[in-house]
């Protein structure tokens, strides 16, 4: 494999971990080979050490989750080579017990960063321990991240900067690997919205990921986030209601941003930085951050398919971003074209060409900037493999290891004086004691000789009190320093952990007494009296009487028999008595050195266990893990060994494995895994046991795997080997016809190649959504590239709607990206999912919902995914429908109706399709008016029928008629809405805002908003096409009204300039979802008709329920005018962002007035006024 860019991938949340060390093990497997020595000659890297050009960050609440990451499980002696290109984010939650205590501090010293977005105090949940992560709340999540942020952006920002410092040093590596100079990254983010810490923190880490490339000057930067989608989770998983309600939230706070980046809002001037917020985040210790312009084009949505595993779709994903990075910009059969010039990485260039993300969405809702990825691929599975014969090899192993017939080369009993010694103990096990000087002279006579041995006898006992302060003494200082793990690590050098068992723990069937003891049997035998020798009584022996020889005649000598039997006797009961003096003073120590054995004892038996646990598992664990590879599976196939039983391939695998090793074949298996496993990888296990005992046992196998990867790295010594793995190229270049390279595999081979590849794409595995679908396909580079890619084009069933790419790159696998782009988030059916799920919390919120607790940005926000622009031209395009008469009143009075048709077409009849809204009913003088965007959300949202697309385009097409001649008559539905009902609803809002005050804010702001600035700004919006007579609505009915057009009747007006497409007839109109026929009753929840309208809730000054809503994504920019904007005199005058006019109130009139800020714009009369009509 060769990389073209830098890639910086960062990984947020449990799910962005997973998807991060997936992409770390297939990086590692592609680019350094199966025995990861195959960059070793690139600058000096490491075995398996990734070059700088490829860094990882990744970002969790659970340290517990970022201590199971690849750099952290690493083998102590390859953690610096995976740290080289890893880092993690520790400590992201404030050392703080529970969520209140962190929201609690960030209200009195961070109250500028957070007021907009914090909830207030009531209902607050309570997430503690805190520790433990998010609680599922992305709301809690983002607090915490503020709370770690209080000192300074450094917590976050310096594993961010030592990655870049990294990427931007890559140069040399990078043109090593295939690349050019460093001139761009590619950065990809992968979280889920499902849980409290990715959905609670991505957000952020966006803007600071920006933010550190700036600062680092590192251009050429795009960002791609990798969205995991709800559904790729079980209930019991972290799916579920939760996880729903925290994605809807989410995607619309990603996607609002995305639109931002692809259609920028112009024309703020410089230095006024609170101007413009919607692109800035505000951190403590610095100005507001804000996202560079392009740097965010599009997110990918990733949802499970049918059939398709968790794992899989983290595969899935992994599967597009080493597809992105691998392949060469401008590679392949076609010479590179201009369009390529325009991207600095071949991901920018697939992603981004041709596409159209700027432009408004169907619906009027957002724009098309989402995207959704499915990634099959198939590969030869090198790991799962070696994993599956290193386990086997490993159980075989254990089970002769675990035979007492198998005997190391040193006998037990050297092996327990070797611990005794390398645990400071070697005098306890000798028990030495003082000696005793022979008299000198030798004494004569039989009085001499008694007197000796007297004195000998009483030096003895004199001895024996020294010894028992010395031994005191040494035992005290054993027991200190008795380290007896040392002593074991030294053993497992040269021996393993069932000798070690058994020389620490003994051998009941031994001969020697130390075998048959063991270490820690010696050990208790040493607190025990000893055993007295044979004639030997615990008294010191008596005085002896010392007769003369030959009857008298001759005196006795030291060294007759009689007094050696004497002094044999004194010798044993002296020896006997030094031994029960270090016993004696071994076992006053005991409750020092005790602990330390039983501990050895059992970490012994841990280790042990846990290798004789696996050998119990292995059979099953094999039969699984077989099964598991051979199944069929959705988005990933892998390429195997014909032999489902994987027996032949075993026993070939070993028999090589045994040869390479130089063993002969009368050897074992367990003297193969003594040579795959040396000394430091038993060391390791031992240590590891303690914390880990299947960690352990996951250490030895790792070294089996190595050696295992090395033979699969190897091609066989001799000819008539083949690989034990074909070649994916060869393979695939045999099937396209290669003659040569088909006689280097198997028929069997090649017809499951075939069969795989077939199945590679089954039915139903598309992406997402409606928009416009590319296809990338790469495959292993071969010499006959044409031909493979028309044997590709045929065996592979893609999407008939797809346009293919194909790329020869270098992989050893196959993959086919699958990418849909150029949608809003209502043309993605998951994502509509999620926000019907948060319409109806929103209705019907559970206690346990705290739907306040689970965005980041505003918790005022009371729309489902429009924003206040959307708003406007949503309204704009129905009010040109009304001004042309295709808004029908179907029940309530005109000026405040409950159910409304929207027609297509300008035709009437029963066979024109239209568009059923109910507003509801008001009461107390409220027009429902006000709730017809509302209503049109609602339909947008809720609606499941796949019509709505095409009505929804053709709505939002709509444009006055004959705006290219000189116009149609307005209908008077739409005069009497702009130019009496408008002006009305104003006056009564003011005047029970001014009675009712701050108490009515919640019910007044939202009426306020659709009536004082919405409809005045959807009446200014201008028409799209420079051919209209007059620039928009507002000036249009000036100029009809003033006599400079002269309008004809709708009905004489024929033509259709706009382009707008026809949308299908339907046979029965309905309301699309807002009302329920009569007679229905299927189980469906429909609000609209079934319960009050919520715009009746809001008919009066009642519970305010709208008291906290955000009208901006970010801050509650309306409330900057003034301190009262509803009452002060000043509040009827502003300046119009979009057009830089003033606009005034006339309170004869109730409308706006406007004129020029400055001079110079002329086009058009700038007054409609209600009362002059």
């Amino acid at each position: 494999m060769k990389i073209f860019q830098p890639m910086l991938f960062v990984g947020l949340g449990g799910t962005g971990g997973l998807v991060g060390a997936e992409l770390d093990r297939r990086l590692r497997a592609e680019l350094c080979g199966p025995d990861g020595t195959a960059l070793t000659g690139l600058g000096g890297l490491a075995p398996y050490q990734l070059p700088d050009c490829l860094q990882f960050v990744y970002a969790d609440f659970s340290e517990t989750d970022l201590a199971r990451l690849p750099h952290a499980t690493a083998a102590p002696a390859m953690r610096p080579v995976f740290s080289r290109t890893s880092r993690s984010t520790h400590d992201l939650l404030p050392n703080f017990d529970s969520s209140p205590d962190v929201t609690k501090m960030l209200r009195a010293s961070m109250p500028e960063e957070t007021a907009a977005w914090l909830p207030p105090r009531q209902n607050e949940p309570r997430v503690t321990p805190l520790k433990n992560g998010a609680g599922q709340l992305p709301t809690v999540g983002r607090a915490g991240l503020f709370g770690t942020l209080r000192g300074g952006l450094d917590p976050v920002l310096e594993p961010l900067m030592q990655a870049i410092d990294a990427l931007a040093r890559s140069g040399g590596s990078l043109s090593q690997l295939g690349g050019g100079p460093v001139s761009g990254c590619d950065v990809f983010v992968a979280f889920s919205v499902a849980g409290g810490t990715g959905a609670g923190i991505f957000l952020d880490y966006l803007y600071l990921i920006n933010h550190a490339f700036r600062e680092k000057g590192f251009d050429g930067v795009k960002v791609y986030p990798l969205v995991v989608m709800p559904s790729a989770f079980p209930v019991s998983g972290g799916g579920g209601r939760e996880a729903e309600l925290n994605s809807a939230r989410a995607l619309v706070d990603l996607f609002r941003l995305v639109d931002e980046q692809n259609a920028p809002v112009l024309g703020v001037d410089h230095g006024d930085v609170d101007e413009e917020l919607m692109l800035r985040i505000r951190y403590p210790h610095t100005a507001p951050i804000r996202l560079r312009t392009g740097i965010l084009p599009t997110a990918f949505l990733f949802n499970r398919t049918a059939g398709i595993r968790p794992d899989d779709l983290r595969r899935s994903m992994v599967s597009l971003v080493m597809s992105l990075i691998g392949t060469e910009l401008g590679d392949g059969r076609a010479a590179r074209t201009r369009a390529d010039d325009d991207y600095q990485t071949f991901a920018a260039s697939f992603i981004n060409r041709g596409v159209q993300r700027a432009a408004v969405a169907p619906s009027g809702i957002g724009r098309r900037g989402v995207s959704t990825s499915l990634v099959a691929s198939m590969t030869a599975p090198v790991d799962e493999l070696a994993s599956l014969v290193s386990g086997r090899i490993l159980r075989a192993s254990i089970d002769q290891l675990d035979d007492r017939a198998h005997r190391p080369g040193r006998s037990a009993a050297d092996l327990v004086q070797q611990v005794f010694a390398d645990s400071g103990l070697e005098e306890l096990l000798r028990r030495p004691q003082l000696p005793i000087q022979p008299p000198s002279p030798e004494p004569r006579g039989s009085s001499a000789i008694e007197a000796g041995l007297a004195a000998r006898l009483a030096g003895m006992q004199s001895e024996l009190a020294n010894l028992a302060r010395q031994a005191a003494a040494r035992t005290a200082e054993m027991a200190k320093d008795f380290a007896p793990r040392r002593a074991v690590d030294r053993l497992l050098a040269g021996v393993d952990p069932f000798t070690v068992q058994r020389v620490v723990r003994g051998d009941p069937q031994a001969g020697d007494s130390l075998a048959r003891l063991g270490f820690l049997g010696m050990l208790d035998q040493r607190t025990h009296t000893p055993p007295l020798p044979p004639g030997t009584r615990e008294t010191p022996p008596s005085g002896a009487r010392i007769r003369r020889r030959m009857g008298g005649l001759a005196q006795p000598r030291w060294g007759d028999e009689e007094v050696q039997a004497v002094l044999r006797a004194q010798d044993a009961w002296y020896k006997w008595r030094s031994h029960q003096v270090w016993h004696e003073a071994w076992k006053s120590q005991q409750q020092r050195w005790e602990p330390a054995a039983r501990a050895l004892e059992s970490e012994v038996n841990r280790l042990v266990s846990a290798f004789r646990s696996h050998a119990k598992d292995e059979p099953r664990a094999f039969a699984e893990q077989s099964q598991t590879l051979y199944e069929d599976r959705t988005g990933v196939s892998y390429l195997l060994p014909p032999q489902r039983d994987l027996k032949h391939f075993y026993d070939d695998l070993v028999a090589r494995l045994a040869a390479r090793e130089g063993l002969p074949e009368s050897e074992d298996q367990a003297a193969l895994l003594m040579r795959l496993v040396g000394g430091d990888e038993w060391r390791a296990a031992n240590a590891l046991s303690r914390r880990s005992p299947a960690g352990a046992v996951g250490e030895v196998k790792a070294a089996v795997e190595a050696g295992v990867k090395r033979l699969f790295a190897e091609s066989g010594e001799q000819l008539e080997e083949r690989p034990l793995l074909p070649a994916m190229g060869v393979l695939l270049a045999a099937a396209a016809g290669s003659e040569e390279d088909a006689e280097l595999v198997s028929k069997e081979a090649l017809e499951q190649f075939g069969r795989k590849l077939a199945g590679l794409l089954p039915a139903g595995f598309v992406p997402e959504g409606t928009g416009p679908l590319k296809a990338l396909v790469t495959y292993p580079r071969v010499k006959s590239s044409d031909e493979v890619e028309d044997f590709l084009r045929k065996a592979l069933r893609l999407p008939k709607e797809a346009r293919a790419e194909f790329r020869g790159v270098e992989t050893q696998s196959i993959t086919v990206v699958l990418f849909r782009s150029e949608m809003s988030l209502t043309q993605v059916p998951e994502a509509r999912k999620m926000l019907r799920q948060w319409a109806k919390a929103k209705d019907n919120e559970q206690g346990d919902d705290v739907l306040r607790w689970r965005q980041r940005l505003g918790h005022r926000d009371d729309w489902l995914v429009s924003t206040e622009a959307d708003r406007r031209l949503i309204l704009h395009r129905l009010l040109n429908l009304l001004w042309n008469g295709q808004v029908d009143v179907l029940e309530g009075p005109e000026d405040s109706p409950r159910l409304i048709r929207l027609r297509l077409f300008r035709e009437h009849g029963p066979e024109v399709p239209g568009v059923r809204l109910r507003l509801g009913e008001q009461q107390n003088g409220v027009s429902s008016w006000a709730e017809l965007l509302r209503a049109y959300e609602r339909w947008t949202v809720l609606d499941d029928e796949r019509t709505v697309e095409d009505y929804c385009s053709r709505l939002m097409s709509a444009y006055p008629a004959g705006l290219t001649r000189s116009a149609s008559r307005p209908d008077p539905l739409f005069v009497r809405l702009v130019e009496q009902i408008a002006p009305q609803q104003r006056k009564m809002l003011r005047t029970r805002r001014e009675n009712g005050g701050e108490r009515v804010d919640g019910w007044f702001r939202p009426l306020w908003q659709f009536w004082a600035e919405t409809l005045p700004a959807a009446l200014r919006l201008e028409f799209n096409d420079q051919r209209a007579v007059q620039p928009n609505l507002a000036t249009l009915l000036e100029a009809i009204r003033s006599g400079q057009l002269d309008p004809r009747p709708v009905d004489d007006v024929d033509d259709e300039p706009h382009g707008a497409r026809t949308a299908p007839p339907r046979e029965e109109e309905e309301d699309f979802g807002t009302r329920r026929p009569a007679g229905r009753d299927d189980g469906r929840d429909d609000e609209r008709d079934e319960r009050p309208p919520r715009s009746a809730e809001r008919s009066g000054p009642g519970p305010d329920r709208y008291a906290e809503r955000d009208t901006d994504r970010y801050t509650d920019r309306d409330t900057d005018r003034s301190t009262d904007r509803y009452t002060e005199r000043d509040t009827d005058r502003y300046t119009d962002r979009g057009t830089g006019r003033v606009a005034e109130w006339d309170e004869s009139s109730y409308g706006w007035s406007s004129r020029a800020e400055e001079p110079g714009r002329s086009r058009g009369a700038e007054r409609w006024d209600g009362e002059e009509a």
